[in-house]
């Protein structure tokens, strides 16, 4: 009986490492689908399109918790479906750990944090001038390492790249988040839950749009954005008032922001009883200590002038508001 019960562990191991990998895959030619079906900018499909986005992130390395592991193995998996049109990038201290080796493995670009604040938090500029300089696409941008996109990102990236040159090239794309509380420990909570397919109705159910002062993603044009990121304090990320101040700046400077909250779904995997991880830390008060005085409301998505809207053929395009 012992031998019989090791064969049927192994047998059971091995249909099911085959299950994850079909469902993985099936995942990724669903996306891809959805990839073809919307991108009709490009002359040949036979040309591997140029990137729309390059987007970075960096993790917690340090005191990694239950929530961290589930977040982070989610975000891992999420933003590279939407691959080649977005180019994820992760910063980490730490490029050869476990969590660099299996970010590489799901497709993504890992590089080196080159400069941190005293409790270890990197700035902002730093890693946005990395990626300037070091790629080339339509749009570059942050996100908090805690969000997970749908197929909104790629329908509403299209329409930013229709109405770019009326613009002038110069513009800021963000939006407001929905929180979605998960607690690790609940075995509803399985990875199946969070496909791109079915993101859209978890947030419907679950979810809760968050209060506009809080900004997760900030996807700026290179050529032609009238930024002026050296009169910039010298934030970092992840930490309260950077987001606002970011695209309060952009703004005062003739910014085109856009608000893309009705069109780009960002899910935030929020955890129960932690209403900002940013406020728990050492360091929270640095962002606000060194901006010192500043209308932050400017910088709500809310005040945008311009934002993004669907038609009822699921057509997205720019509208001033």
């Amino acid at each position: 009986m012992r031998i019989i019960s090791k064969s049927a562990t192994m047998l059971f191991t091995v249909v099911t490492v085959i299950i994850v990998m079909k469902i993985f895959e099936f995942r990724r030619s669903s996306v891809k689908s959805e990839l073809e079906k919307n991108m009709t900018l490009f002359e040949s499909a036979h040309e591997e399109p140029p990137a729309l986005l390059t987007i970075f992130t960096t993790f917690e390395e340090i005191k990694i918790t239950p929530h961290h592991e589930l977040v982070q193995g989610l975000v891992l998996t999420n933003w590279p479906l939407f691959k080649p049109y977005v180019r994820p990038v992760l910063f980490l201290n730490f490029t050869d750990s476990t969590t660099a080796r299996s970010a590489r493995t799901a497709g993504w670009d890992v590089l080196g944090v080159d400069r941190s604040n005293s409790a270890g938090t990197p700035y902002l500029k730093d890693m946005f001038k990395t990626v300037f300089e070091r790629y080339d696409s339509l749009l570059y941008g942050y996100a908090n390492g805690d969000i997970l996109f749908d197929g909104g990102i790629l329908k509403t990236l299209t329409a930013i790249k229709r109405g770019l040159h009326g613009l002038h090239n110069n513009i800021l794309i963000t939006g407001r988040r929905t929180n979605v509380l998960v607690n690790p420990k609940d075995s509803r909570w399985s990875d199946d839950v969070f496909t791109v397919e079915k993101l859209q109705s978890l947030a419907t159910k679950n979810g809760s749009l968050i209060a506009p002062a809080a900004i997760d993603y900030f996807f700026f044009s290179k050529e032609g954005c009238s930024l002026d990121w050296s009169r910039l304090v010298d934030v970092v990320i992840g930490r309260p008032a950077y987001d606002s101040y970011l695209v309060g700046m952009a703004r005062h400077q003739g910014v085109n922001v856009i608000d893309c909250t009705s069109t780009l779904l960002a899910v935030h995997i929020s955890e129960k009883g932690v209403k900002s991880h940013g406020r728990r830390n050492s360091d929270s008060r640095f962002n606000a200590e060194l901006i010192g005085k500043f209308r932050h409301r400017d910088g709500y998505p809310t005040s945008a002038k311009l934002a993004t809207t669907v038609d009822f053929e699921g057509n997205v395009f720019i509208i001033r508001r």
